[in-house]
Parts: C-alpha cells; structure tokens; sequence
C-alpha cells in the first residue's frame, strides 16, 4: 500500500512539473489577447464562445492541474507580468 502511494505521489508531482511551463504560456496567452482585444477580465470571457469556455474552464478547474496553476499564477505574479 505504501509503495502505491508513493507511485501516486510521484505522478503527481511528474505532471505538476511538466504542467508550470504549459500553464504559465498558457496565461501570458490569456493576457496577451486580453491586452490586443483592449478588453476587461470579465469582458473577455463574455465573449468568448462556448468551446473555447469549455476548454479553459478544465485547464485551469480541473483539481489535479491546480497546484500548477498556482505556482505558475506565482510565478508570473512575482515577474510582475499578470
């Protein structure tokens, strides 16, 4: 049992890794547009279509991707770039 948490831990901590770089271009993306279209946080994700809504709701919901949301949101807060 003890070795199946461990395994578990360690693919957690895999995807967490891999996951900070993809979601930090992910928001620097998110701003950019944000930025181009001159368009408020909330005015932004009015806009947007359903599908599009849908696809960033379970990359930035989903429950296993959150620490690196977090770290990556860190990450570019303390750069000064969000």
């Amino acid at each position: 049992m003890e070795l199946f948490v461990w395994i578990l831990l360690s693919v957690f901590l895999i995807v967490t890794m891999i996951m900070i770089p993809i979601q930090v271009r992910y928001l620097r993306a998110i701003k950019e547009e944000m930025n181009k279209k001159k368009l408020s946080q909330d005015k932004y994700f009015d806009q947007m279509e359903f599908q599009e809504e849908l696809l960033h709701m379970n990359s930035q919901g989903n429950l296993f991707f959150m620490p690196a949301n977090f770290i990556a949101w860190l990450w570019l807060r303390m750069k000064k770039e969000i």
